[in-house]
Parts: structure tokens; sequence; C-alpha cells
């Protein structure tokens, strides 16, 4: 009996004696995790032929063209752009929140129509702007040869968004008939 109430009385003293250093923990660890701010954007369709959406593809002196799948001399929603409106969509496949800048260079071949950098037309040069959705027409900036404004700022990660050009062509007459060209840039940078 004396053996067995001494058996109970070890097993109670280790059950309210703490195990001590035996069950200590010396270490622990720490999982980091690093998201880089990584800049990236995807843009379809990646072609416009000017008055080709429901035009002729030819276009006219002094005339405003849209790149609207509605009609290209029916412009956006003056109040605020609508998604329907807009031919190119654009995604921010980016970590971060973007900023979009759009530049419209000066045309190369034919006569080589060059961008007045004020949105309006004259004699020999063109005016361009753009639009995305949701904006009223006195948000829609000016797509420079070089040197625009942004766009649309803070556009979300992951979030894409609709947009368009608007293109009005010089006032005067061209000398021939042979194509112009240009392409537009779209840049994003961290907003």
């Amino acid at each position: 009996m004396r053996k067995t109430l001494l058996a109970i009385l070890l097993a109670l003293a280790l059950v309210v004696i703490p195990a001590g250093n035996a069950l200590a923990l010396t270490s622990q660890n720490v999982d980091v995790t690093a998201t880089p701010a990584f800049i990236s954007i995807s843009n379809a369709p990646s072609t416009w032929t000017i008055n080709g959406i429901t035009g002729s593809g030819v276009i006219a002196p002094n005339t405003t063209y849209y790149s609207n799948p509605g009609g290209d001399t029916v412009s956006p929603t003056v109040g605020g752009a609508t998604d329907g409106e807009c031919r190119f969509t654009i995604t921010n496949t980016s970590t971060v929140a973007i900023n979009l800048t759009v530049l419209f260079p000066h045309h190369t071949g034919g006569d080589a129509s060059t961008n007045s950098d004020a949105g309006t037309n004259g004699a020999t040069s063109f005016g361009a702007k753009t639009y995305f959705t949701g904006q009223a027409s006195a948000a829609w900036v000016v797509a420079k040869n070089t040197g625009s404004a942004v766009g649309k700022s803070a556009l979300g990660a992951g979030v894409g968004i609709k947009w368009g050009l608007i293109y009005i062509s010089q006032s005067n007459a061209w000398g021939s008939g042979t194509n112009m060209t240009s392409t537009v840039n779209i840049t994003a940078t961290a907003s």
C-alpha cells in the first residue's frame, strides 16, 4: 500500500511541478512574403482604321472621328462615356494601381499629317484625345505626340476599363491618297 501511495504522490508531483526547460521552445519561424510592385497591361484590339468601324475607311478633311463601335462619327456620351462607346479594353495586370497615359505620334507616309498637341486640328495637323468609360467630356485628355497628361488615374490591380480615341482630321485637303500611319502608345505607371 505504501508503494501504491508513493506512486500516486509521485504522479501528482509530476503533474503539479512544471516540466521546466525540457518542453521550452527556443526558436520560432516567421514566413515572409514579398510581392513586387510589378507593372503590366494588356490591350485589345490593337488596331483602328479611322472611319473604318461603320464608315468606308477613308477620312475627310476637317472631320471628327471616334473609335466608337456605335459609329465613326458618333460622339461618346458627353456626360460620361459608356462601355459600348469604347473600342478598346485595357486590363491592369499589375500588382499595383496604375495611371494610364496615351501618346498619339505624328503620322508617317502619305502627307504625314502632324499632331497639333492641342486636341484641335489645323492645316496639315490633326487633333487627338482619349476617353475612358465613365469620363465626362471635360475629363477627356489631349493625346499628344509627346508629353500627354495622364488620361486615367488609379486603375486598380486586376481591373479592366474600356477606352477610346478621338481624331480630328486636318482642316485642309491632302495632296495624295497614300495611307498615313501612326502607332498610338498607352503607358502605365504606378499610381
